[in-house]
């Protein structure tokens, strides 16, 4: 499962949470991932650091070698989970021998290298919402401002936002799920796309 959107959205937060969720509710057993964290520990270089250094167009071709990498090896964990429980799980109780990977993707990377149409190919996506006035209110109490956004005035930042968003909406827009984010209540957002997740489920075991 992959969650894109925004910066400030929630994404990683609330891919740790789901993932708790379903391996404690759903009996499936779950990892969660982000795709920053991964490219950093992949190439021994901070994302600032290879944007200040190589560029963008470096960076996004990166990201997406990360992203493919990440759901193959997942896959990949998946098919070692089934292949174990052969012989001996039933039917009734084989969701609960799956493994899912929840993957939080940066806020770009659905709209460079044709990955959100790769994403859509490869699993399944949810797109967390959060209104343009919903991310500068998150941005202001951030103890981890991005960047390229400390230095600009508010004027500025706003404007950046709202240009930046309109841009990307296209693809976000793509995904499977849209969920709203503006409401903080990270475990009852997560309880309502585990039950998306399960009934999708249920539907293609039918």
């Amino acid at each position: 499962m992959f969650l894109v959107g925004y910066m400030y959205s929630g994404k990683s937060t609330l891919g740790r949470e789901l993932a708790q969720y379903l391996s404690d509710n759903c009996g499936i057993a779950t990892q969660f991932v982000d795709t920053d964290q991964a490219f950093e520990e992949r190439y021994h270089l901070t994302i600032a650091d290879c944007f200040r250094k190589y560029g963008e167009p470096m960076f996004r071709k990166l990201e997406s070698t990360v992203l493919r990498e990440l759901s193959d090896s997942s896959q990949q964990s998946a098919i070692s989970s089934r292949r174990t429980a052969v012989g001996y799980v039933d039917s009734q109780s084989a969701i609960h021998n799956t493994q899912i990977t929840i993957v939080s993707t940066g806020g770009g990377t659905p709209c460079f290298n044709d990955n959100m149409q790769w994403m859509l190919d490869h699993g399944l996506t949810v797109h967390l919402r959060l209104s343009e006035e919903g991310i500068l209110r998150r941005m202001a109490v951030s103890r981890k401002p991005r960047p390229i956004l400390a230095a600009m005035p508010p004027e500025e930042r706003a404007e950046y936002v709202h240009n930046q968003l309109q841009q990307r909406q296209p693809y976000y827009q793509q995904a499977h799920l849209t969920i709203d984010v503006e409401n903080p209540d990270i475990a009852a957002i997560a309880r309502n796309i585990a039950e998306w997740f399960s009934s999708r489920q249920n539907d293609s075991n039918r």
